[in-house]
């Protein structure tokens, strides 16, 4: 910013010339104004024959002569112009210029300088490159949603694949059927039917569990086995119910995610038009 400052110090008397041309400009365009307005006149009975009430002069941004003239100046000749577009285009030129204004003044600096107002225009210069923008933002926001699909697909696949590959099958069951079984009903609805399987394959992976945990428990360099030592052997699989949760969150977050790209491609295609 200071840097900004002093450069703009340094220019200071060339700009104060400038002004001085600037203030002589203003004084000759005065002179215009008045000649168009006389201009203006002259045409007002031929070309205002709109039925809507004309805006004050004092309320428009601009003299409505000069507004005329410019819009003479790139309207094919002997085409008539309706008073209403005149005002119009009179008060759209004044929103525009105000909202140049504000971004050129949302600046954190004490001046506004040629840089800043080449920014500020730059997007209403930039209209015919409109298609390629919406088509660029389309673009990355169908990836996106390729993205998320290949993540949840991702997701799915490894609990698929860690399905696929479990087995639980064993001559030995390593804890009597009835525990298993009693077990099950004290969590499952009441009235829930329970497979042969279910009560054989729970009972091998119960003790596969037990086999698990003993083994990490044995892993430590000691002769005995504590309570700290089995807590450390269970952390893995008490997470897991944690993992698991976590896993749904994200896929339900990435479907939210391609929900919002769909509004969000909706509103370019929508706002994005030349």
């Amino acid at each position: 910013m200071a840097e900004q400052e002093e450069k703009l110090g340094k220019t200071g008397i060339n700009e104060e010339g400038e002004a001085l041309e600037e203030e002589k400009s203003e004084v000759s365009q005065e002179g215009e104004v008045e000649k168009e307005k006389v201009e203006e006149a002259s045409e007002e009975a031929k070309e205002n024959d709109d039925t809507q009430e004309e805006t004050p002069e004092k309320e428009l941004p601009f003299p409505r002569a000069t507004i005329t003239n410019r819009l003479r100046e790139n309207l094919a000749k002997g085409k008539q112009i309706k008073g209403q577009v005149k005002d119009e285009m009179n008060l759209w030129l004044g929103k525009m210029i105000q909202r140049i204004a504000e971004k050129m003044d949302s600046q954190p600096y004490t001046f506004v300088n040629y840089q800043m107002l080449k920014e500020a225009i730059a997007p209403y210069e930039s209209i015919q490159e409109m298609d390629i923008e919406r088509e660029q933002l389309v673009t990355g926001l169908e990836r996106i949603k390729v993205d998320c699909d290949k993540l949840v697909e991702d997701i799915d696949k490894g609990s698929k694949r860690k399905v696929g590959a479990l087995k639980l099958e064993s001559d030995k069951l390593p804890f009597p059927k009835a525990t298993i079984t009693n077990k099950l009903r004290q969590h499952l609805s009441e009235g829930k039917q329970i497979k042969g399987p279910v009560k054989k394959g729970l009972n091998i992976w119960a003790g596969n569990i037990v086999k698990r945990v003993s083994e990490k428990m044995n892993s430590y360099k000691y002769n005995y086995v504590d309570g700290g030592m089995f807590r450390e052997s269970i952390e893995t699989y008490e997470s897991i119910g944690e993992i698991e949760m976590e896993k749904e969150r994200i896929i339900k977050q990435l479907e939210s995610v391609k929900l919002s790209c769909d509004v969000l491609i909706s509103e370019v295609q929508r706002k994005f038009v030349k």
